[in-house]
């Protein structure tokens, strides 16, 4: 059965709309800037096989893990007291260079969790879950820009160099054997190669990285950072999820 995906630029762009307006009207305290992609999740799960899913937010969205008792999840969805998936829901608009490490900090301690908790059975049966990480980043020269790269005795990976095919001719020790500063990637690539990575290495199902302008409280706009992390192949593979769930559920 095909995937039912019919429209959804016009849910990402009113989900991206509403970001905007809820942080300015409510401000980034309030908890409700990302409610409308809630809203997104609801409705590609409910299109695709699982109508009657319960899409879990606030306290009482907990697993359990395995370096902790319990993990507070943006969004948890079940069908019918099965657990489906887990998504961390996040945004960057200022204070990019901190934000950014606190952000990679809190994705990397909650895919390690879920994943050594659901590999040692804490779900009590389920052999199939689907774990998300979608965070929407301001698109503006702060976040296009390079970044300084300051490591004194070690050489970042290549793929953090603004110029990796110079890494061996630039990126050398100066005379008092330590590593000068050099260029690399802006946080929006940076965010774009986590996002690779967490799938690469099987800590999260699907990660996307939405760009969107401050002006998008007007129209919406959203681009993506690159097509493996783009909201539609993050969408569709929730979308397939759902679907092998209900299969199963009614074989």
């Amino acid at each position: 059965m095909p995937l039912n995906l019919k429209g959804y630029e016009a849910r990402v762009s009113k989900a991206v709309k509403s970001f905007w307006n809820v942080r300015e009207t409510m401000g980034v305290r309030s908890g409700k800037t990302l409610d409308a992609f809630v809203e997104l999740l609801t409705w590609v799960v409910h299109n695709n096989g699982l109508p009657d899913a319960a899409v879990i937010t606030g306290r009482q969205a907990q697993l359990p893990g395995f370096f902790r008792p319990t993990k507070s999840w943006d969004v948890v969805i079940m069908n019918h007291g099965t657990l489906v998936a887990a998504v961390e829901l996040k945004s960057i608009a200022d204070s990019f260079g901190k934000n950014a490490n606190n952000r990679n900090e809190e994705v990397l301690g909650s895919g390690i969790d879920i994943k050594e908790a659901f590999e040692e059975n804490a779900f009590e049966g389920i052999t199939r879950l689907f774990t998300g990480y979608l965070i929407l980043v301001e698109d503006c020269p702060e976040t296009l820009s390079t970044v300084q790269i300051q490591m004194k005795h070690f050489r970042a990976m290549k793929e953090f160099m603004s110029s990796p095919q110079d890494r061996d001719e630039t990126y050398v020790k100066n005379p008092n054997g330590l590593f000068r500063a050099i260029d690399g990637v802006s946080y929006m690539e940076r965010f774009d190669i986590l996002c690779r990575r967490l799938m690469q290495k099987n800590l999260y199902t699907a990660a996307s990285v939405i760009q969107s302008p401050r002006t998008a409280i007007n129209d919406g706009k959203y681009s993506d950072a690159s097509r493996d992390t783009s909201v539609k192949a993050f969408l569709a593979s929730l979308a397939s999820h759902a679907e092998t769930i209900s299969a199963i559920e009614e074989s």
